[in-house]
């Protein structure tokens, strides 16, 4: 008998749970999100955090704010957000970086320690850059002039992001640099601007009006695919070379949060990005991206074959710029 009542409590305190829950997800939210961006402020994903905030915040009807948290290749904004409440209440967006990061060591978590929501948007692509007298055009005479001159040019990049993977792709391809971490793009392109440094990654934005005063010049797009507002741009990939990251943008919630809440966000963020003319115009206008969305099935996928491409040179991300 006792037995019996332990048992109707048990699956009455279940049921009421499971009902609690429910109604906190058809409630929510009930109050104002906080938004993580592991970028500093200025950017392309500072840009792209802040836009799907402003447009979560309409969807939503409760304020969604960005927080920029900065640091270790995102390392330090990803344990802050790891270690919040499961409650739906504070969101995290990152990009590739966030593989980099898992890869290099300086984080100890990686996607799959998170609820990934969607990936809301995709960049242009980060290009290989160079002055406008280096005396390459292309990928292939850029890793030949490192092979003729090894240590001669100086490779701007930020430990632990994919300037540094960039750096040990080349690497593997038997271009030697002399490797100098400069932290962001930011500073990698004052950096070239000033002649500190002969060879940088960066966002199309970021670098393209020194391509039209003809300063600078890019020898490929490290994307997967071209632009199609810079089609003339090729890639890596397209130059030989299995090289490639992609800058999506993904929203993650905290781990264990409830699916009903990430199918409430993941539903919101389809909205504006498959239907929000303002918005497409927006982002065009800003970082000329088009609207770019995968469902939370997809965006695991994606996510997973893109920490592969990582892992697979993690050996050399630690331990330095040799070859394989």
């Amino acid at each position: 008998m006792k037995l019996h009542r332990l048992l109707t409590f048990a699956a009455s305190a279940g049921l009421a749970l499971a009902l609690s829950q429910a109604a906190t997800a058809a409630d929510y939210p009930t109050k104002s999100i906080e938004l993580i961006c592991s970028m500093s402020a200025g950017g392309d994903s500072d840009f792209n955090a802040r836009e799907i905030a402003k447009y979560l915040t309409q969807e939503l009807g409760q304020s969604v704010v960005v927080t920029n948290i900065t640091g270790g290749g995102s390392a330090v904004a990803t344990d802050e957000f790891i270690h919040s409440p499961n409650d739906g209440y504070r969101l995290y967006m990152n990009h590739s970086s966030l593989h980099s990061a898992t890869a290099f060591g300086i984080s100890e978590y990686a996607w799959y320690d998170m609820e990934p929501i969607d990936i809301f948007g995709r960049g242009t692509g980060e290009v290989i850059v160079v002055a406008s007298d280096f005396p390459a055009t292309d990928v292939k005479g850029l890793i030949e002039e490192a092979k003729k001159n090894p240590g001669k040019y100086r490779f701007g990049y930020n430990a632990g992001a994919t300037s540094h993977y960039l750096a040990v792709s080349l690497a593997n391809e038997g271009a030697v640099f002399n490797n100098v971490s400069t932290g962001s793009a930011a500073d990698r392109v004052v950096g070239l601007k000033g002649g500190h440094l002969d060879v940088i990654v960066a966002g199309i934005p970021n670098i393209i009006d020194y391509v039209k005063t003809g300063e600078f010049k890019i020898l490929g797009n490290c994307a997967s695919m071209r632009s199609p507002f810079y089609p003339d741009i090729s890639t890596l990939i397209e130059q030989g070379y299995n090289i490639s990251f992609d800058p999506t943008y993904v929203l993650y919630a905290v781990k264990g949060t409830d699916p009903a809440i990430i199918a409430k966000l993941d539903a919101a963020v389809k909205k504006i990005v498959s239907e929000n003319k303002e918005y497409a115009a927006e982002i065009e206008k800003a970082f000329q991206q088009s609207p770019y969305y995968e469902d939370t099935a997809k965006t695991k996928e994606t996510l997973k074959v893109q920490l592969d491409k990582f892992m697979a040179v993690k050996d050399q991300l630690r331990a330095g710029f040799s070859k394989k």
